[in-house]
């Protein structure tokens, strides 16, 4: 019989690491390039810290790969300078009064949709004019152009760019798509001359695959850069997952066959067997509702999750025992994908890789 209570820890174990295959971006990257065109200009979204990836060490991957880099905030881009990053930085957020003095001091490009917004630029400033075609969130309307004309000629400014964001590009030949690229290829017809020298985008990684009539001048890379499609129905050849989270058994415990495991009792063994602890739970990003329904990979083989996972450990069921300290796979690398634990949690798989926790470390790895 099995000693139930047996337990074997393992001193100073990490809780957790997630590790981004710089070959495997670096490919994304050349196979989006291709797709995009040899003279279309890319920006590579790094926003959320670059998806849950880890903003620095994806920049850092992607130096010399693509044209620019797109952040949400100020201070997101300012981590980045901090980080060595030289590349041109677009910041989406709203410009700020507090903020314009770090769009200078770190060489940042400014999203301009308001004229509060342009109100703050001086001519020194390079920005980019947002319009909302159909977002409905942020932007320039259309019909603003004669008086955002009349506002930037009069005071000297100089706009380095004109863009808008598609609200369903991730679905193809999506109506509101069509009507949205139709509005913002009127608009610059509208614009004229204006447009000479610009740098125009509109399309995110759906607009990229399934809208090549809205590639213009540049497209941003988001969610396909790390290797998942922004749609479920299809799959582009050649894109890659970057990221495998991973982390090492911290104790292993005999159990008996029909004992229970962890809050709520919601899962007993079905055999006699080994329960295998891992020090990373809720609040490290695996979400409480995958509990009893995801599988991890250790020593080569798919180890089923185990009773509700907790704020700070996970358990699996093994039918060996397996000591401390032996990697586990939680996420990637030939155990379930972004996509599996997406389904099962009925989100979307941009949620669960920006739901990894910010304190775990990133490594890049070949």
């Amino acid at each position: 019989m099995l000693n139930s209570t047996k337990t074997i820890t393992a001193k100073d174990v990490a809780t957790s690491y997630v590790e981004v295959s710089k070959s495997a971006l670096q490919q994304n990257v050349r196979t989006l390039t291709e797709l995009a065109g040899d003279r279309i200009k890319t920006m590579a979204i790094v926003k959320a810290n670059a998806y849950g990836h880890g903003a620095a060490i994806v920049a850092e991957a992607l130096e010399g790969k693509v044209t620019a880099l797109g952040v949400a905030t100020v201070e997101e881009a300012i981590n980045l300078r901090k980080s060595g990053i030289i590349a041109p930085i677009l910041v989406f957020a709203p410009v700020r009064k507090e903020t314009v003095g770090d769009y200078k001091s770190f060489n940042l490009v400014a999203t301009v949709g308001s004229f509060e917004e342009l109100g703050m630029i001086t001519p020194s400033m390079s920005f980019h004019l947002e319009f909302d075609t159909g977002m409905g969130r942020l932007g320039f309307y259309p019909e603003d152009w004669p008086e955002i004309r009349d506002f930037v000629t009069a005071n000297m400014l100089k706009p380095s760019g004109i863009m808008t964001h598609f609200a369903c590009a991730d679905s193809p030949s999506h109506p509101m798509t069509i009507r949205q690229n139709a509005a913002f290829e009127d608009l610059l017809r509208t614009m004229d001359t204006f447009t000479r020298g610009k740098v125009i985008h509109a399309s995110n990684s759906g607009g990229l695959l399934f809208y090549p009539q809205a590639r213009y001048s540049m497209v941003r890379f988001g969610l396909s850069l790390y290797g998942y499609s922004p749609s479920p129905t299809y799959a582009l050849p050649g894109l890659k997952p970057v990221l495998s989270w991973k982390t090492r058994i911290c104790a292993s415990r005999a159990i008996h066959a029909g004992a229970t495991v962890s809050y709520e009792a919601t899962w007993s063994a079905p055999e006699d067997g080994w329960l295998l602890v891992l020090p990373v739970g809720y609040a490290d990003g695996i979400p409480r509702a995958l509990s009893n329904q995801i599988v991890m990979r250790c020593n080569g083989q798919l180890l089923p999750q185990a009773g509700t996972v907790t704020m700070d450990y996970t358990m699996l069921f093994c039918r060996n025992y397996i000591g401390p300290g032996t990697e586990v796979t939680i996420l990637g690398d030939e155990a379930m994908t972004a996509d599996q634990w997406a389904t099962l949690t009925d989100t979307i798989p941009y949620e669960t890789l920006c739901g990894i926790h910010a304190k775990i470390e990133r490594r890049l790895v070949v």
